[in-house]
């Protein structure tokens, strides 16, 4: 930083002023001829005046240079410093938003954002986002257009980026950087950096690996920081919201007590309320039962269309098995935008200054059809949901790829008596445990599957280490927020926001015991396992939990092309070759969503394995909104270039049909969001300040 200090000075000085005068008194009497004399007239102002005067024409000067001098650092600021820019599209959500509309859910109120760039690709004209789907509860959100001033299209993040961060410093992975899109160097791009030079980088099931470039080494997993870790993650569910309709139908929680081999929930175990819009779960005396561990455990049961229809009528969902459940998958709930053309919507659309800004829909006529804010299946079969959805069948409903990474996070407190707390995540049946001595506070991790599985070793040690322990804060009658993570082969505890330190690596390599053909969702009747891949247990005690979430890993998808309809880890032909079907993207969708199924879906052995090789200054980033980003993976030779001038600097297109980014195309890194959307509503230009953030 460059501060620069103003001292004030004066040129003005009486004693100067007086020489001035004095000068001026001999040139006016020395006979000298007009044309070459100036003829001073007589100046009845007092030294104060004209000292005066001095200074106003100074300061009017000084004021002058000093607002060319600011304009003048503003450019060389702008130029070699930093540059504020505005996200257009979504290909970074949920970290970056693009175009979109920020929709509070109208059953459990949580808020989510769903992409509108389509509507500016088409010219403002062509299609209308009408609704989305929120994340928590999948209630379809359709959108009040005529009298909701929030749900029009807000414009996207801006940003600030830091343009020096290169010039003394290497790019760093996981850093989100600005960069010349090599397919049109006159276009700025961000996404995220996930592969450095000299790197031979391989995308598989959802997971990125590297090996040195020209090595024969085994490849390894690359891992995210805590931090970056969560600014990516996507929500599953939350109980911190509450779907009232579901609650008064008596639409089971997802979180259930369970006990191997049962049915249906124990009645003596964890007991599930959700009164007032306020979900606890507890674990009395009188359901503890000697040294066996109570468990309550998430089913990702999701309401279908017929059930919210049912709940909304204020009809009864008691008898839905609370047990059901299906693969998570990397919805986002960003793509599950759901668009119409616009003449479905407004007959007519002016886009004066004040509909841009406050979303005012004075001027605007709506088709007489069109039901603001009712349901979707006014629009039938025009509705066209997410980016994929050619024949639609509402794919924009659920994700493609099953997802095993998770992160569970819950308050939690137990009485003095409780012995023992256990948090589980399973991934393609394997468990990964978390349990925690109540009396001592140490934790100890273990991988569980048909035998135990080791963790990697200690630096410079041969023992195996299956069992790493830590010190934690956590005892018997004390209240902690607990978050357990597995994602890229490394489990991760931190207790009332603190990481815990384990004394030996929590890191593995789940390749040695999940190859391909084995890494997918698993399921029995006596056990659900990956469907009800997330548990909490307590032994001895008592315990009362407040809130739980459950969120996933970023799945990176492994593809090579841009193509519509091939953004997936599956070979689409193959899949239809070994099954005969058409409408694949939705059969794999219904393939998910039953775990009868899972051991027998083709799927799981065409899933590709993509690989990418870089060498020195040559860098791979990646968009977080893996489905719907444009990125290395796949834009050499998709995007037609742009027809260049004739004066063009024609070695500029010169890695337009490469999958990296050179370093001479790196612009800067993307520090913060400052100023994201501003609100319509009730407070017009307040802007969202939850969303003003670090960028990370």
């Amino acid at each position: 930083m460059i501060a620069a200090r103003l001292i004030p000075h004066d040129p003005f000085s009486e004693k100067a002023s007086k020489a001035v005068a004095s000068k001026s008194k001999s040139n006016a009497s020395d006979g000298s001829s007009p044309s070459n004399k100036t003829v001073q007239t007589s100046d009845d102002r007092t030294p104060e005046q004209r000292r005066a005067q001095e200074w106003r024409i100074a300061a009017g000067r000084e004021t002058t240079e000093a607002f060319v001098v600011a304009f003048i650092l503003a450019l060389l600021f702008r130029a070699f410093l930093a540059e504020a820019f505005v996200i257009p599209t979504g290909s970074m959500a949920p970290t970056l938003m693009g175009a979109h509309k920020d929709v509070f859910c109208d059953a459990c109120e949580y808020n989510f954002r769903v992409g509108a760039s389509r509507e500016n690709s088409a010219g403002g004209e062509g299609v209308t986002v009408v609704g989305g789907v929120c994340p928590n509860c999948r209630r379809v959100n359709a959108l009040d257009l005529a009298g909701e001033t929030n749900h029009a299209t807000f414009n996207g993040d801006r940003i600030l980026v830091n343009k020096f961060s290169y010039v003394l410093s290497e790019p760093e992975r996981w850093e989100v950087i600005v960069f010349k899109y090599p397919g049109n160097p006159k276009q700025n791009y961000i996404k995220r950096l996930v592969g450095l030079p000299g790197e031979t980088l391989t995308l598989r099931h959802g997971d990125v690996y590297v090996r040195p470039t020209g090595s024969d080494q085994r490849s390894q997993i690359v891992r995210k920081p805590y931090s970056t870790l969560m600014a990516m993650s996507h929500l599953v569910h939350d109980t911190d919201y509450v779907p009232e309709p579901l609650n008064q139908a008596g639409f089971p929680s997802r979180w259930q007590p369970w006990t191997e081999g049962a049915e249906k929930p124990p009645t003596d175990s964890w007991q599930i309320s959700r009164e007032g819009g306020r979900f606890t779960a507890s674990l009395k005396a009188d359901d503890v039962a000697g040294d066996t561990t109570q468990w309550l455990r998430y089913f990702h049961h999701v309401p279908t269309d017929q059930q919210w229809q049912i709940a909304s009528n204020g009809g009864s969902l008691n008898d839905v098995d609370p047990y059901q459940s299906k693969a998570i998958t990397d919805f986002y709930a960003y793509d599950s935008y759901i668009f119409v053309p616009s003449g479905a919507v407004y007959a007519s659309k002016p886009f004066g200054l004040r509909q841009k800004l406050l979303g005012e829909t004075s001027g605007v006529t709506f088709n007489p059809t069109y039901q603001s804010g009712e349901s979707l299946d006014q629009f039938g079969q025009m509705a066209v949901w997410g980016g994929q959805d050619s024949n639609r069948e509402k794919i924009g409903r659920d994700g493609m790829h099953w997802v095993g990474d998770l992160i569970l996070q819950t308050k939690i407190e137990t009485d003095s008596d409780a012995k023992q707390m256990t948090l589980e995540l399973i991934e393609a049946g394997v468990q990964y445990r978390c349990t925690i001595d109540l009396a001592s506070g140490e934790a100890t991790l273990g991988i569980m599957g048909d035998e135990a599985h080791r963790f990697d070793p200690a630096e410079g040690s041969s023992e195996a280490n299956l069992s790493p322990t830590a010190e934690t804060p956590i005892r018997a009658g004390q209240s902690h927020q607990i978050s357990f993570s597995n994602c890229d082969d490394q489990l991760l505890l931190v207790v009332d926001e603190n990481p815990i330190a384990f004394q030996t690596p929590t890191t593995f390599d789940s390749r040695t015991y999940r190859g391909n053909s084995a890494n997918h969702p698993r399921y029995s009747a006596a056990n659900p396992l990956d469907a009800a891949p997330a548990g909490v247990g307590v032994t001895g005690g008592e315990a009362t939990i407040e809130s739980l979430q459950l969120l996933r890993d970023k799945y990176y998808i492994s593809t090579n092309t841009g193509k519509f309809g091939e953004i997936c880890d599956y070979d689409m032909s193959r899949y239809r070759e070994l099954t005969g079907r058409q409408g694949a993207f939705k059969r794999i969708q219904d393939s998910l969503a039953s775990p009868q199924q899972w051991d027998e879906f083709v799927g799981w052995d065409i899933r590709r394995e993509t690989t990418f090789e870089l060498q020195e200054d040559q860098f791979f980033p990646m968009g977080d909104n893996s489905p719907e980003s444009l990125d290395a993976r796949c834009w050499a030779g998709v995007k037609d270039r742009i027809k260049m001038p004739g004066d063009v600097n024609r070695d500029a297109w010169r890695w337009s049909d490469e999958s990296y980014v050179p370093r001479d195309l790196l612009v800067g890194r993307a520090v913060v969001v400052f100023w994201p959307h501003s609100w319509n509503s009730p407070v017009p230009f307040i802007p969202n300040f939850k969303r003003m953030k670090l960028i990370r």
